[in-house]
């Protein structure tokens, strides 16, 4: 754990008592590519969180690497859905809590139901955001999977 940075991400990771650094970095653009370019790491380890509403359970989280594309078809497939759809900005904003370029797959509003990327599992270094743009949290991806208690999945496009 750190001290200087708290947001409800850290806070939740810190309740569940697992181990977490905090990289921060100037950020312009708000994107995953910039924190992985600022940040000087491979952007298959920066892991991007979008929101997205399925038809049948409401609104869903999906934790997947920079660099990829998220496949709706396989979301949903994942999901229990038949169809899935991004959220529009404004929406994700309300319903997280966080804004975007700065949402947190820990401490939303209220939990979703999250699905991370299969490419999570075992990485030894996995960054995702700590609910403040131009800060990111890093941890193992074993940690991240236990700490969020996601559904780990194929959910990119090929």
């Amino acid at each position: 754990m750190t001290a200087g940075v708290t947001t409800n991400a850290t806070r939740a990771l810190e309740g569940r008592k697992v181990a977490y650094a905090i990289a921060e970095f100037a950020a312009v653009d708000f994107t995953a590519e910039e924190a992985a370019d600022k940040l000087g790491v491979p952007q298959a380890d920066v892991f991007k969180t979008l929101v997205a509403r399925g038809d049948r359970t409401g609104p869903i989280v999906a934790v997947v690497p920079t660099g990829t594309r998220l496949s709706t078809k396989k979301l949903a497939r994942a999901s229990g859905n038949r169809t899935v759809s991004l959220l529009a900005v404004e929406e994700m904003e309300r319903l997280t809590g966080y804004v975007k370029g700065g949402c947190s797959p820990f401490g939303m509003r209220k939990p979703l139901p999250l699905f991370a990327h299969e490419s999570v599992r075992g990485k030894p270094r996995m960054l995702c955001s700590a609910g403040r743009r131009g800060v990111q949290l890093v941890l193992s991806g074993d940690d991240f999977v236990a700490a969020s208690g996601a559904t780990v999945a194929d959910v990119v496009e090929e």
